[in-house]
């Protein structure tokens, strides 16, 4: 391969594993609703910020029972945990996945 070849592969790869890093850097997770058949747009019912140090910022919806106390749809956070676990596990496979390609 020639030099300028070379460079090009090698400029190309980096800009790659720049867009994966960038990618992964912010975790953002977002669960929606929709009212069957009514023809309403979804809503965005809960949402989930991680940064790459571990920051986070979790936003659900929550409702005042009657005795005045706040309350989560369990249900749905049970959900929107399912999805942000399951992003978590995505992120960490393409972190090892660069790691490998980058350090075999």
């Amino acid at each position: 391969m020639a030099s300028a070849e070379l460079k090009d592969a090698l400029k190309k790869a980096a800009d790659k594993v720049g867009e994966y890093v960038a990618n992964a850097a912010t975790l953002t997770v977002k669960t929606n609703t929709v009212e069957v058949g009514a023809g309403k747009p979804e809503v965005l019912a809960a949402s989930t910020v991680i940064g790459f140090d571990g920051d986070n910022t979790t936003v659900l919806p929550t409702v005042t029972n009657t005795e005045g106390k706040i309350e989560v749809n369990g249900v749905l956070y049970d959900i929107h945990m399912q999805n942000v676990q399951a992003a978590i596990d995505y992120r960490q496979k393409i972190i090892d996945s660069v790691i490998g390609i980058l350090l075999p």
